[in-house]
């Protein structure tokens, strides 16, 4: 976990000292959706591969749509206060 909290701050104390070449800096938004379909992909292709999670499905039923819903709502409200708070120039 400390590994993927240090490459964030990372690479957003790279963005925001401009240390990024700047014919890179257009590629970055596509770059970054392009992996993020890649890793929905692959989680999706672990999660239908495992044969205990599909056989645990029904009992799960409400209880593990509550918890996607959440996650994915999670999600996207900490990117939207992300965007908006990295938005803004000094």
């Amino acid at each position: 976990m400390a590994l993927l909290i240090g490459a964030l701050l990372l690479g957003f104390a790279a963005a925001r000292l401009r240390l990024l070449p700047e014919a890179w800096r257009g590629k970055v938004p596509a770059l970054g959706n392009l992996t993020l379909f890649a890793l929905l992909f692959s989680l999706g292709l672990s999660l239908g591969s495992n044969q205990e999670i599909i056989a645990a499905l029904p009992a799960l039923g409400l209880r593990a749509v509550v918890l996607s819903v959440g996650t994915v709502l999670g999600s996207v409200l900490l990117v939207w206060l992300a965007s908006g708070l990295g938005g803004r120039r000094p």
